[in-house]
């Protein structure tokens, strides 16, 4: 599903973020600039329960959201 979306994700808003900053808040940004970088950590992240399978039927936000939950969870 998420690999006919072709938006950038970096555009995600996040509540750390604050009013004239510069730097974006996420420490991992490279995870998120493509499908194919977010398949890769979520396969590091845990490859048992994120398998092929499982991230065909992940759509970019649901592979968006569950990279924030593992590696930014305070921007959640």
């Amino acid at each position: 599903m998420a690999q006919a979306e072709t938006e950038n994700p970096l555009g995600l808003t996040d509540k750390r973020k604050t009013q004239g900053s510069t730097t974006h808040p996420t420490g991992t940004e490279a995870n998120y600039v493509d499908v194919a970088a977010l398949r890769a950590r979520l396969t590091t992240i845990n490859a048992a329960y994120y398998t092929a399978a499982v991230l065909n039927l992940m759509t970019k936000n649901d592979m968006v959201y569950a990279v924030r939950v593992a590696d930014d969870a305070a921007g959640i």
